[in-house]
């Protein structure tokens, strides 16, 4: 019968033990859960974004949360909406970074929805103030479509090819400063009646929820292991049982079984014998010793 030294079993139990146990933790992640990490975010690029826009309110947010179930619902809400618009955008599972456009006419209320999430750390608001009209550009976009028909006009007139070539060449000219001017208006209007929103939030790492979340994977990852690693073991052992009942049979000898063989025979090998012969008084008449 195949059997295992008692220090072997030893071994296998400690081992299964133990590297169970590793399991448990590598999984729930428990030797890190007392370790603060700093979330670290790259803002550059929508600082970049935020900065450098025109419009005439900005928003910045900055929460601290243990969840990011209210902030990522809030932001997607928005993303449906018919005139919003997302500038940038990164969703990770530490943090959330997004850049925004909303219209004026609902910035109050979505302002005041991400105003009531616990962990708002920072809030800032800046206003261009009182919005005048810009009348330097209105007047020289009038001024350049006056000229403009005026230079149709004498293109109509003119009998001269050359002329009229040059009148072409004023008229794409006069017509390429229009378009300039009319997207300047434009995008003036546009900063006018929506507001720019840059939103962070970082989520925290410790506390009591993230450590019972731990401990339970810990438990279960360590149980499910070690009933692994023992059915495993298990079956391991049958296997080496049934192959060494199987060398058995096709005559196979192992290293062990062949020195108890040979010890069998050789009965007494190594051992001295001392034969002492008395007389029919007792007395000693001849000793001999054999090996």
């Amino acid at each position: 019968m195949f059997r295992l030294r008692k220090e072997m079993k030893l071994f296998l139990v400690v081992f299964t033990i133990l590297f169970s146990i590793y399991l448990g933790i590598k999984r729930s992640n428990l030797d890190k859960i007392f370790v603060r990490t700093e979330v670290k975010i790259d803002l550059s690029t929508a600082n970049d974004i935020f900065e450098n826009s025109l419009n005439n309110k900005k928003i910045k947010f900055e929460f601290q949360v243990e969840n990011m179930t209210e902030i990522t619902s809030l932001l997607s809400d928005i993303s449906k909406m018919e005139n919003s618009n997302i500038l940038h955008s990164e969703q990770k599972n530490t943090y959330n970074l997004t850049v925004f456009e909303i219209p004026t006419d609902i910035s109050d209320e979505m302002i005041t929805k991400f105003r009531s999430i616990v962990g708002i750390s920072n809030e800032n608001i800046q206003k261009a103030g009182m919005v005048l009209v810009n009348t330097n550009l209105k007047e020289n976009l009038n001024n350049n479509q006056i000229a403009k028909k005026r230079v149709q006009n004498l293109i109509n007139e003119s009998v001269s090819p050359d002329r009229i070539t040059s009148f072409r060449n004023q008229l794409d000219m006069i017509q390429s400063k229009i378009d300039s001017l009319s997207i300047q208006e434009d995008i003036n209007k546009h900063n006018a009646v929506f507001d720019i929103v840059m939103l962070s939030a970082i989520k925290n790492t410790s506390g009591n929820a993230v450590l019972r979340g731990s401990l339970t994977i810990f438990i279960l990852t360590t149980i499910v292991s070690l009933i692994l690693i023992i059915v495993g073991l298990i079956i391991s052992y049958y296997i080496f049982v049934i192959m060494h009942k199987l060398m058995l049979v096709l005559g196979i000898r192992t290293t062990r079984g062949e020195g108890s063989n040979y010890n069998y025979n050789k009965k007494g090998y190594g051992r001295k014998v001392k034969r002492i012969y008395k007389d029919s008084e007792g007395k000693v008449i001849k000793k001999e010793e054999k090996d």
